[in-house]
């Protein structure tokens, strides 16, 4: 006689502890465990053909962004010696 085959799927991931209490807390607070509250979300998935609420930068992060391609383009000059330091602090050209 044959084994019957498991309808379910173990998914095992590890996630940052805060972030899991605090979420494990919600899904007490409005009657869910946390196997339910992942399966309502992998069931949403299927449903939309993805995920359930747009991944977006936040405005910091989209500032941030923009910073750092701004610098990309600055020259930086290496200063190693006392001298070299100096030196660039008297440089009328410099622009600090």
């Amino acid at each position: 006689m044959g084994t019957k085959k498991s309808v379910t799927k173990k998914v095992q991931i590890s996630i940052d502890k805060k972030l899991a209490n605090d979420a494990e807390a919600i899904f007490e607070d409005i009657g869910l465990n946390q196997a339910t509250a992942l399966t309502v979300f992998y069931k949403k998935v299927v449903a939309e053909g993805g995920l359930p609420f747009d991944l977006k930068q936040t405005p910091e992060q989209r500032r941030n962004c923009r910073l750092h391609e701004a610098l990309t383009g600055i020259p930086v000059q290496k200063l190693e010696s006392r001298g070299q330091i100096e030196t660039w602090f008297k440089d009328e050209t410099q622009d600090y």
